[in-house]
Formats: C-alpha cells, structure tokens, sequence
C-alpha cells in the first residue's frame, strides 16, 4: 500500500512538460520515478505557433510503501477521494474494492475531468487530470437618487454589494466525496462624496438644498441603505384674519328646557337681541401674508394668499379702534356679507302661535298676523299688530298699535299703570295711617293701656276703615295684573294683615314693630317710585273682557270696549261718536272722551279721572255709569 506522507513530501515544481518535472523530483527526493505522484496543476502553454512555450507548474509527492500483515493482503479495500488545500487526491481501490466518486453540484466551482467540465457524479482514479477552477463575483456599488412625488424630498440610495472568492473546503478522504465551495468577502470600493453629490446633481438638485451631514452618515453605513438627503422649502401659506362674532346669527331653542327649571312651554324659542354698548364682534388677527417655497430642483410653490375677511359696522353699530364692532342701538343682531349691523325691528311675516312660541325683543316688532291663545309678546319699544289679539298678553317699552280686536288679552305700554296710579300711592298712605296710629299709642293715657297695649292697637287699627280700604283696594288692583309684577305688592299686603289685622294686633308690645312696618313699606313705596316712566301710547279698535293699561293715552279708533280695563297716565279717547263702553272700567289721569257709555240694560260702568282739574266728556251715558273726578262722584 503505497501513502503519500503529509506536506513533508509533497513539493511544487514548474516545467515545460510531465517529464521534465519527474526529472526534477527524481533528483530533488533522490528516488527513483516509481515512488514519485506528479498532478498538473497549470498545464503548460504554446505560444506563437510553439516556438515560445510557458512552463506549467506541477505538484510531486514522494510515495512510501507501508509493510501490512499478510492477512491484509487479500482484503478488498476502496479507492478514496479527498481534498486538501484546493487539491483533490485519490486514491484507487485495492484487491477489487469499490472506485472513489466525486458529486460536483456547487454553480460556483467548475470542475474539469481530463480537460472536461462535469457535474453530477463522476468515478474517479488516480491516472484522471482532475482541474478545480473556483469562480469569483466582483464587488460593485450602486448609487440611485429618487425623488419623491410633490418633488419636495430627494432620497439617496447607495448600495454596498461585496464581492466573493470561492474556494474548496478541506474534505477527510472518503468513497463519495461531495464539492462544496466557501468563499471570502471582498469589501466593495469606497463611496465619495463627490460622487453622491454629482448624482444628485444631475438629477436636478439644487447643490444648497443637499444636506451633506446626512449624506455622509449614509456613506459610513456598511452594507448602504435609503436616506433623505435634500428637502425642500415649503411653503409658508397666508392665514386669514379672523373674527369672533359674540351673538347667534340665528334664533334657537331656550336652554332652560335642557335645565331642571319651571319654563313656559312657549318660551321654546329665543330671538338674539342686544343691547346699546354690547360688543357684537371683535377682530382677533388681521390677515397674515404667505410666502413661497421651493422643491428641491428649484421650482417655486406659491403659498396660498391670505384672505382679509370683511369686518365692518354697519346701521345701529359702531366700530371702535378697528378691532371692535359695538352696537349703538337695542335690536336684533345681523351679520350679512361682513357687515355687522343692529336691527332695532323684528318682523314676524305671520301669526305668533305654537310654531313661534312667545316673543321677547328688545326693539320693535311688526307681527304680520295675529296673536294666538296663550302667547306672549314682549318688547323694549314699539309693537304693531296687525291682526288680532286673543287671550294673550302683550307688553312694550314702548308704543302698541293693534289692528283687529283684543279679546281676554292683558296689554301694557310703557309701564303696568295699576303699579304706578294705585299701588304705589296706596302703599305711601298706608304708611301714613300706621304711623299715625303708633304716635298715637305712644301718647296713650295710661288707663287706655292697663290690659296691654295690644288691645289698643287691636282698636285703632281693625276700626281705621281708611286703612282697611286701602289695603282691600290694593289687593283688588294687584289682581288684575300678572303675578310677576304682583308679587312685591302681595308681600306687603301679606306681611300687614299677618301682623296687625284681626286678633293678631293684640300681641302688639309697643309701638316698634308698627314702626318697623311703616320703615319696611317707606323702602318699598321708594323701589316702586324709582321705576322709570316714559309716555307711551295704545292705538287699538275694540276690546273685550281685557287688561289695558298706558303710561301715556289710550285710543279706540273702532267699536269701543266691552267689559275692559282701561288704565290711561293721561287720555283715554273713544275717536268714533258712535263708540260704545260697556261695563268694565276707565281710569284716566287727566282726560276721558267717549261716544256712548253703559248700555240700555244698566250695565256697570266705572269711569275715573284722577286728576281734580281732569276733563270728562260722552255723547250718552246710560243708567249705571258711575263718574268720578277727583273726589266728586256722579252716578248717572
């Protein structure tokens, strides 16, 4: 059995053909040509038709022979394949043993049987010129520029790819030996600056939107990647001026109906008023102008404009230091094309009923149609109806001008007159007679007082008719009002009779708590004196079984009235001679002219003049009408 021992014999050689190279090894290892292998390892090249040949290089082993026993002469031994440092060795089989192989399946290792590429599996022996011709890929970069859709961004892509050089791994000897390539990496060239900045260039990068910090981080990236390395200037878009409108531009829903709150089912509805010196707009910023930007290949993207809005004061409003709208007048807010403006009238084009709810303004309103059952109409200044009014209630600041007829309807212009004409002079009278009757118990005779000043002031007050008619007649007026208006007025009546009326005067100690009554109504009487009354007229056609009441004049252009109230500060004029008063009540302050009053059948009516020097004039009065003028009665 001949083996080749390791690297010690095993030499490389280079000569012009196989025997050259034999004679190199026989005197090299000092043997003869029978222990020596020779492999070609680069067969030698001819050149220029043979005359110039390049010599081949050539591998020599120096064999020995190993002494076995005798038994193992006769065992049948396989042939082996092996590689070592690139090389394959084989090795024949002994004594009829089976033939080495080779599997070449590796796509990046040629193999070359006696000058023949194979692969698959191929038998090999030791006489066969078996060449390995490993491949190689070059190692490359690839540098791309992108640019994104709006051309607002430039991203740079480089690619780092490594080369590779294969080579065979060392494989132990083996019957069935399998090509398996490895390989070593070679770095990929270095990527520059220059040649980044050059590529986007030619893309059409403008150089000073190029961000080289960024540029260079991705160079510095081993194996490359995706950076954005240029961006451009966007557009810095104008902002408009804007204003904040502090009222609704639309009537809506009361919010009182979203709140645990007793509310008039009429009140759904809010009409948006304001009042002189409200701030109904302000302008918070002018407008901003844009500026332009760029991409990053220099085209220029227009900043959209800023827009100036429309802010001006129009009628009923003034602009203050050309930031502010206030309004100058009361009314009904509008903002129309940019203008805002007070509207001191509301028009309602139909009737108030269910649909509209009640109406509180505080300008004019003009109401096309008629008021419905139920419905209140409230406003700071003037009220025209032009149709008719039914169980409803109207009140103005100002003037009140109905077209058609008023039926079960309380109505009041200016101020409610009963307040005014009868409450308020009845409350100063009643503190009159109260502080009179205490003076009077502090100068009592000391008989008079000897079972308690109590029953004295039980006395003087039950027997005072002139206070008990007061009181009485006080009471009677305040109900004709509303409750509203009413209310301070009931307060008082209620704390007199609580307190000195009937049996509860006999717990009188002194005269104090009748003094503390009398200071309580003079504060009172002083509240309802400061109300502020200004001259107001009603202008309407007929009524019935109404509340009127006036701070200026009442006049009937139509029919007359019929079982009303009518409750004038200064005139109450029946136009038509042929006008008719039926029952009901006239109280004027200083003048009162009709056509007929009562009726045929004696119905009661009342008619007063407050003032002593006031006029009283009729075309008929009829049995029943009671007339007085200042103090004098006259019943007819």
């Amino acid at each position: 059995m001949v083996v080749p021992d390791d690297a010690k014999n095993r030499i490389l050689l280079k000569a012009t053909n196989i025997d050259e190279a034999i004679r190199k090894a026989e005197k090299h290892y000092k043997c003869e040509k029978k222990s020596l292998r020779v492999y070609t390892i680069k067969p030698p090249v001819s050149l220029l038709w043979g005359t110039i040949r390049k010599p081949g290089v050539y591998r020599i082993e120096k064999l020995y022979r190993k002494k076995t026993e005798a038994a193992s002469a006769s065992r049948a031994i396989e042939g082996t394949v092996e590689i070592i440092g690139g090389l394959i060795k084989v090795k024949d089989p002994v004594n009829g043993g089976r033939y080495p192989s080779i599997i070449v399946n590796d796509p990046n290792i040629d193999v070359y049987i006696n000058n023949k590429k194979v692969t698959g599996s191929c038998v090999v022996t030791e006489k066969d010129w078996i060449n390995i011709v490993p491949k190689s890929a070059d190692p490359a970069i690839c540098i791309d520029v992108e640019l994104s859709r709006d051309k607002m961004e430039a991203i740079l892509e480089i690619k780092k790819i490594p080369g590779r050089k294969y080579f065979l791994r060392d494989v132990k000897a083996c019957n069935n030996l399998f090509i398996c390539g490895d390989y070593k990496e070679i770095p990929p060239p270095a990527v520059s600056l220059k040649q980044c900045i050059d590529k986007l260039v030619n893309k059409g990068v403008v150089p000073e939107f190029i961000q080289v910090e960024e540029i260079e981080a991705l160079i510095k990236l081993p194996y490359g990647g995706k950076s954005i390395v240029a961006k451009g200037i966007p557009p810095v878009h104008g902002i408009n001026s804007r204003i904040k409108y502090y009222f609704s531009r639309n009537s809506y829903r009361n919010p009182n109906f979203y709140k645990d709150k007793p509310v008039d089912i009429m009140d759904h509805t809010i009409i948006p008023t304001v009042k002189a010196g409200d701030v109904l707009a302000e302008k918070l910023i002018s407008a901003i102008p844009g500026k332009n930007g760029s991409t990053v290949t220099g085209e220029s993207i227009k900043a959209r404009p800023a827009k100036e809005l429309v802010f001006k004061a129009g009628k009923g409003t003034i602009l203050l230091d050309d930031i502010r709208i206030v309004a100058t007048i009361p009314g009904r807010p509008v903002l129309e094309k940019g203008v805002v403006s007070v509207a001191p009238v509301l028009t309602i084009p139909g009737d108030v009923d269910a649909d509209t709810g009640n109406i509180r303004f505080d300008g004019d309103v003009i109401i096309r149609g008629s008021v419905r059952e139920g419905l209140k109409v409230v406003a700071g200044r003037d009220i025209i109806i032009g149709g008719s009014c039914y169980h409803a209630t109207i009140r103005a600041g100002g003037n009140i001008n109905v077209y058609g007829k008023i039926i079960n309807c309380n109505i009041s212009a200016g101020a409610d007159m009963i307040i005014h004409m009868f409450v308020t002079p009845a409350v100063k009278n009643i503190s009159n007679i109260l502080s009179s009757i205490a003076d009077e118990l502090d100068s009592a005779h000391p008989k008079r007082t000897e079972h308690g000043i109590g029953h004295v002031a039980y006395i003087l007050i039950n027997e005072n008719k002139k206070l008990r008619k007061l009181v009485e007649d006080m009471e009677n007026m305040l109900y004709l009002i509303e409750d509203e208006e009413a209310g301070l007025g009931f307060d008082i009546i209620n704390k007199i009779k609580n307190q000195l009326f009937g049996a509860n005067a006999l717990h009188i100690r002194s005269s104090d708590l009748i003094r503390e009554i009398c200071a309580y109504l003079d504060e009172n009487e002083a509240l309802l004196r400061k109300r502020h009354i200004i001259s107001t007229n009603i202008t309407l056609e007929y009524c019935e079984n109404s509340l009127i009441q006036s701070s200026g004049s009442i006049t009937v252009m139509g029919r007359g009235s019929y079982r009303s109230k009518l409750i004038a500060n200064k005139h109450i004029l029946l136009r038509k001679a042929d006008s008719v008063v039926i029952g009901g009540i006239l109280i004027a302050g200083k003048t009162i002219k009709a056509g007929v009053i009562g009726s045929i059948a004696g119905i009661t009516t009342y008619c007063r003049i407050l003032d002593f020097d006031g006029s009283f004039g009729a075309v008929r009065c009829y049995p029943n009408t009671v007339l007085s003028v200042g103090e004098n009665v006259t019943t007819y």
